[in-house]
């Protein structure tokens, strides 16, 4: 019997490992001469849209877009100062109100299954995509209302845009105020441009080369006009960017091809696949499997089951803060806020939530933007908690973004840590996770229900004004991207003065107090800044991930594999 079971066994044994190596033959490889020539990008799908203009202000920006689409200017991180892109070369009026722009010539927008440019980029396509975000509705590409029987088509096509075009938002930039910095846009030739300002501002350059200010093509956008179909202008993109769009499921993936005739360097890699199928567990589990070659946004929890020389990491431009809604009578005592923040354990947030992935946040602005020298942090530093405090404060309502994002990955595990440091010094939390859209409600009618907010921002450039004025500047009080409610009409003078002033130290020094003020008025707590990083196989070369969390796919080469 016992002979009969031990045989039983051993088939059984082999007829399992038998099984295993069916059902590994059985799945199809992906052809060595295929996989040569092409890389699998993995990444998350939230947020993702094919009109950067339209993104969702101090969101992880898709890195498709990045591909398909040239700005006037790129921002250069290393030496923080402008690159050309389509704009070769600018000057500014001795008065600083007019910004003129020589553009570059011969830059061919894609072609694709849906469009045919029968025209290089020009002028027009500046002054188009300009007014746009800015909401100028009147630049709209009509054809001739003058031609009879077309003319009640066309006042339709027309209507239909000025309402859509009412009802649009273009959330980066009216978190700026951008339309309210330029006067008008116009186009001396073909391949000049001339933006004038209201008033002298350094930070309208920068805004150009945001990740959001990308150049449409006007030529495609007549000819949905002339469709009726200008919605597609936001679903079918074309661009001038080194890679265009050749294949699209929605939630499932990417294919982007080169763009042949791009003006710049050429892409290396023939065929690139944006995986956007899975979260970030199915993308680890895609990366260890070799079914992703370069993997955004892992859980820092991950990073140990990785070899250290296939993580590409680098300091973010961002931030996790608390901010306290000082719409709230409670809130509005400094005090209580600032006992609040000394309570926060911020080392141990950044060392459970993120691995070594994030560093305590010093200020409001990161340090790319604004590196601090010698400051210890006054209102955000620990005191030592020794036991339960017995005096009990009314319950404290937290709402918490429920999104994940590169500066808080955890929303509900950040406000469970928040909590539970609060506790010991007597004040009792309810966390409550909402949706961006929820806030927005509240925003619109002025009213925010909430004690505190639990959220966070992206900087997009190198410009202090940029990542402080949404979140914290007087015009964008009782906005979504002003979670404080905040107003402080001496921390806008420091602001305007620094925006208007070209000297470095000046600049510095006039941040510093604004800094200051908010170190005293305590309206955020800054928390974490986390990292940027990118798992990357062994099989891909050349991989940088910029602060900004912007990633060059033109710039990847492959190993390719011995046939």
């Amino acid at each position: 019997m016992k002979a009969f079971i031990g045989k039983a066994v051993k088939l059984g044994m082999i007829f399992a490992i038998f099984g295993l190596n069916s059902a590994a033959s059985a799945a199809p490889r992906v052809p060595k001469e295929l996989r040569n020539e092409s890389l699998v990008y993995c990444t998350g799908v939230l947020g993702f849209s094919f009109n950067p203009q339209k993104a969702d202000v101090g969101t992880n920006m898709n890195v498709v877009t990045e591909q398909i689409y040239d700005k006037l200017f790129e921002f250069d991180a290393k030496s923080n100062s402008l690159k050309p892109a389509l704009a070769e070369r600018f000057s500014i009026s001795d008065d600083g109100k007019v910004i003129t722009l020589h553009l570059r010539r011969k830059v061919a927008f894609h072609t694709t299954s849906w469009f045919t440019p029968t025209r290089n980029f020009n002028a027009e396509d500046v002054v188009f995509s300009l007014n746009r975000i800015i909401g100028y509705v009147e630049e709209l590409p009509a054809l001739d209302f003058t031609e009879g029987g077309r003319a009640e088509f066309q006042q339709n096509q027309h209507y239909a845009y000025q309402f859509k075009a009412n009802l649009a938002h273009y959330p980066y930039f009216e978190s700026v105020a951008l339309r309210n910095k330029i006067k008008k846009i116009t186009a001396p030739n073909d391949y000049t441009v001339k933006i004038h300002l209201v008033e002298a501002d350094n930070s309208v350059l920068a805004h150009l080369a945001s990740q959001y200010a990308v150049i449409l093509s006007k030529e495609y956008a007549l000819q949905l006009n002339a469709d009726e179909n200008l919605a597609q202008l936001d679903l079918l993109p074309v661009g001038t960017g080194v890679y265009q769009l050749n294949d699209y499921v929605a939630n499932e993936y990417v294919r982007l091809k080169p763009h042949n005739k791009y003006w710049g360097k050429k892409a290396h890699i023939p065929n690139m696949v944006v995986d956007v199928s899975t979260n970030s567990a199915g993308r680890i589990a895609k990366y260890l499997n070799r079914e992703c070659d370069v993997v955004a946004l892992p859980e820092p929890s991950q990073l140990s089951v990785v070899a250290k020389e296939e993580i590409v990491e680098t300091s973010g431009a961002n931030l996790a803060f608390l901010a306290f809604n000082t719409q709230k009578p409670r809130m509005q005592d400094i005090q209580f806020r600032r006992k609040i923040a000394q309570a926060i354990n911020r080392e141990r947030i950044a060392d459970v939530l993120f691995y070594g992935s994030a560093q305590v946040a010093q200020n409001t602005l990161p340090p790319l933007l604004y590196p601090a020298k010698n400051h210890d942090g006054y209102p955000y530093q620990q005191p030592e908690i020794t036991g339960e405090n017995s005096e009990k404060f009314d319950r404290l309502q937290l709402w918490v973004l429920d999104e994940s994002r590169v500066y808080n990955l955890h929303p509900q595990k950040m406000a469970e840590l928040i909590s539970a440091d609060l506790a010991k010094i007597g004040i009792e939390v309810e966390i409550k996770p909402v949706s961006r859209a929820y806030v927005a409600q509240f925003a619109e009618v002025g009213k925010a229900d909430y004690d505190m907010i639990l959220t966070g921002w992206l900087a997009n450039n190198l410009d202090p004004n940029a990542f402080l004025t949404p979140i914290l500047a007087c015009r964008s009080q009782n906005e979504l991207t002003n979670l404080a409610n905040w107003c402080n009409p001496e921390f806008d003078r420091w602001l305007e003065m620094a925006k208007g002033n070209e000297l470095p130290y000046v600049r510095h020094l006039l941040y510093r107090l604004a800094q200051n003020i908010l170190e005293q008025q305590l309206p955020v707590l800054p928390l974490v800044n986390g990292n940027r990083v990118l798992l990357v196989n062994s099989r891909v070369e050349n991989a940088q991930i910029t602060p900004f969390g912007q990633v060059r796919l033109a710039d990847l080469k492959l190993k390719h594999e011995e046939k």
